[in-house]
Order: structure tokens, then sequence, then C-alpha cells
């Protein structure tokens, strides 16, 4: 009899917790550089937790019960976009154990290096945003964000128009320049 896949340390699983309320919320919406900031911290603390801990699944199961057992095991951090990740790779892999094939291409193996690989990808690209954020504050380039975008319909009301709105670019601004 196999010994079951022990939890992710309590400790650590707090110390994400506090992290997690301390998230910038939707009351800065223009404060793109302390949102970036954080979900590098939090991607950082989630690849270093998946690190801490690995686990092995039995190879001889079929794909989505492995994937099912890597879900049971990262369940306590709660944290939705890596849930969503692995209940992906469970409903693909129950597709292809029926025949349907997925467009995306899939790797084989133990769970826990595609998740420290998943998580470490993720980690880059939430450093990437911050560099671009950080660069973006000291060269005093604007966000585009929900406040932007009234700012440029309370500047734009009086423009011509050539074009209707299913015709036009992006906030219903025609492509071509008006004479």
């Amino acid at each position: 009899m196999r010994k079951p896949i022990p939890s992710l340390n309590p400790r650590q699983i707090r110390k994400f917790r506090e992290l997690m309320r301390s998230a910038p919320g939707a009351e800065h919406p223009g404060d793109a550089g302390r949102r970036a900031e954080f979900e590098f911290h939090k991607w950082q603390l989630v690849h270093k937790i998946i690190h801490d801990h690995p686990f092995h699944v039995k190879t001889n199961q079929p794909r989505a019960d492995q994937w099912r057992e890597a879900l049971n095991v990262i369940r306590d951090l709660d944290e939705m976009e890596l849930i969503d990740w692995v209940l992906l790779q469970i409903e693909v892999a129950e597709n292809l154990a029926r025949g349907i094939q997925d467009m995306r291409p899939r790797k084989g193996g133990q769970c826990h290096p595609l998740l420290l690989e998943y998580t470490g990808n993720r980690k880059r690209h939430a450093l990437a945003v911050l560099h671009f954020a950080r660069d973006g504050e000291k060269e005093g380039l604007y966000t585009v964000n929900s406040s932007w975008h009234s700012k440029t319909e309370a500047l734009l009301p009086e423009t011509p128009r050539k074009a209707e709105r299913h015709c036009g670019g992006h906030e219903g601004v025609p492509w071509d320049i008006p004479e």
C-alpha cells in the first residue's frame, strides 16, 4: 500500500495567505507597479512552495488521475490560476483518454516538474511585467486602465467620425484620420 501524498507546509501556506490578504485591490487601479510587484512576489512564493514540496504520483494510473493527485496537493494554496491550470490538465487528459485530440502539445512525466515549470514561467512573466511597470514609472509612461479610457472618451466626443463604431478602431475612433 502506498502512503498518501503529504500536504504542503502549513507555515508556507500561512505566509502565502498573508501575502494574498495584502493584495492591492481595485481601489488603486492606476498603480501598475504595486500590482506587478505583488504578482511577482506571489508567483515567487508559489514556486518556492512547489519546489520545497516534491511529490510523486503513480505513473501506471491514468493521466487525469495523476493530475487529480497533484490538485489535491496544491488545493490548500487556494491560488485560483494554478488550480484552473491543473483542472485544464485534467480535462485535456480525460479528452485524450477518450480519443479527443488537443491542439496544444502536452508533456508527459511526473506532475511535480510540470507544476514547477508552469509556476516558474508565471514567475518569469510577472518579473518581466514588473520591469516594464518600473521602467514606465521612471520614464513617465502611462498605464492603460479604466481611468485612461474614461479620459479618452471625455477628450474625443466631438471628434468627427467618417466611420461608424463597428467600422472604426478603438473606442469608436475611425482608423482613418479625419481631414
